[in-house]
């Protein structure tokens, strides 16, 4: 999950602030929120295991399901701007080191404090109820939980959110070498090929093992990672960039159409009933697919959906994403506990619980991620600024 702001300097950021990036991230965590109160409330007295939380409620509450395509506008996001962020460093014969440098910096404080508190929470008897019995420590701290499921199933809500961060670290280790050895044209083959691969991989993953291994396997998902690098690699360029914007601007109607087909049907990798193969084998790469023309119709956006995007809401949201998405789960075993002797509904849960995330992901920000990304600055990329090569970058954006 890609997230961070840093101010400008000369030889410290390869890129400028894209505002509406933020925008789209603040949407991302929203719709990861939305997927997650059922499943983090459904204890509660007015749930039952006979009977649908998300049916009791409403539409609303049953497109919820649908709400875990916010992990995909993440991977997608994450593809774009790390992909973006390469290719400019390679413009400028920069350090590759440095990269890996900065993303320790955003990713692993954070990561760290998190799992520590998880620790310790296990090791005062749970108290919120929110880790019992748990024992695979190594496999997340290492960013290896994805393949953790792979073996063993989902794990409890509070641990297994980690594993969309390990598909990203993974992504972040190895997508470097790729974008080094390729010139754009090889790039842009390779993450296409990597598009179309997926949906082949899965295909062999459900009939060997099914779900969960298909969501959450690193190969099974590489198709939104890789969506996101084609929007980088045709933006970046100059022959292709208005082409493909004016191409998925166009296009952006049906892709919107798929996006709210997902939530109204809806189709959810949390249920069998709501998962049929043709969705496993090829619904994530058409999601991927529409998520990327969204994003690339974005980028220019102007009029209302540029006001959205830039609101002061989304973009508060957005640059604060990865705080609300460590903390969100304990935050909601928080807001259960607190709420207890009073027996309310979801509803009031649900109010208190984003109370609470929102002070531990501004506590969470202004204590350690802000000042971790302020280190940034004695982490450059080096190289030469000055060349800009066929980044048709015109106006100032700040997206690190």
């Amino acid at each position: 999950m890609v997230s961070g702001r840093s101010v400008e300097k000369s030889g410290e950021n390869v890129l400028h602030h894209l505002p509406q990036v933020d925008g789209v991230r603040g949407i991302a965590i929203l719709l990861v929120l939305w997927y997650h109160g059922p499943f983090l409330f459904r204890a509660l007295p007015d749930f039952s295991p006979h009977h649908s939380p998300w049916s009791m409620l409403g539409l609303f509450g049953r497109m919820s399901l649908g709400g875990w395509i916010g992990v995909d506008l993440f991977f997608v996001v994450s593809g774009f701007l790390i992909t973006m962020i390469l290719l400019r460093v390679k413009e400028m014969s920069g350090s590759y080191l440095a990269f890996w440098e900065r993303r320790a910096l955003r990713i692993f404080p954070l990561a760290i404090v998190y799992l520590v508190s998880l620790f310790i929470l296990v090791r005062l008897g749970d108290p919120l109820d929110v880790l019992a019995s748990f024992d695979a420590w190594p496999w997340y701290a290492f960013y290896l939980g994805n393949l953790h499921i792979t073996f063993n199933g989902w794990q409890p809500l509070a641990i297994m959110i980690l594993w969309s961060l390990a598909i990203e670290e993974q992504f972040y280790l190895v997508w470097p070498f790729v974008v080094r050895m390729c010139d754009s044209h090889q790039l842009l083959r390779w993450s296409i090929g990597c598009v179309v691969i997926a949906p082949l991989v899965r295909a062999i993953t459900v009939v060997m093992a099914d779900y969960p291994a298909t969501y959450v396997f690193t190969l099974c998902r590489l198709d939104a990672l890789a969506a996101g690098a084609v929007v980088a690699v045709c933006y970046s360029s100059k022959t292709l960039r208005d082409l493909v914007m004016a191409s998925c601007k166009r296009l952006a109607p049906p892709a919107l159409a798929v996006i709210l087909l997902v939530l109204v049907v809806p189709f959810s990798p949390s249920l069998p009933q709501a998962r049929p193969w043709f969705f496993t084998v090829f619904g994530y790469t058409g999601i991927a697919t529409s998520l990327a023309i969204l994003l690339m119709a974005s980028l220019d956006a102007r009029g209302p959906i540029e006001r959205l995007l830039t609101s002061r809401i989304l973009t508060f949201l957005g640059r604060r994403c990865y705080g609300l998405y460590i903390w969100h789960v304990l935050a909601g075993g928080i807001a259960i506990m607190a709420l207890h002797p009073w027996h309310v509904g979801f509803l009031a849960h649900a109010a208190v619980w984003l109370a609470i995330l929102l002070m531990m992901a501004s506590v969470s920000w202004l204590l350690l991620e802000a000042p971790m990304l302020r280190l940034k600055r004695f982490f450059s990329y080096g190289g030469n600024p000055s060349r800009t090569g066929s980044f048709p970058i015109l106006r100032p954006l700040k997206i690190r």
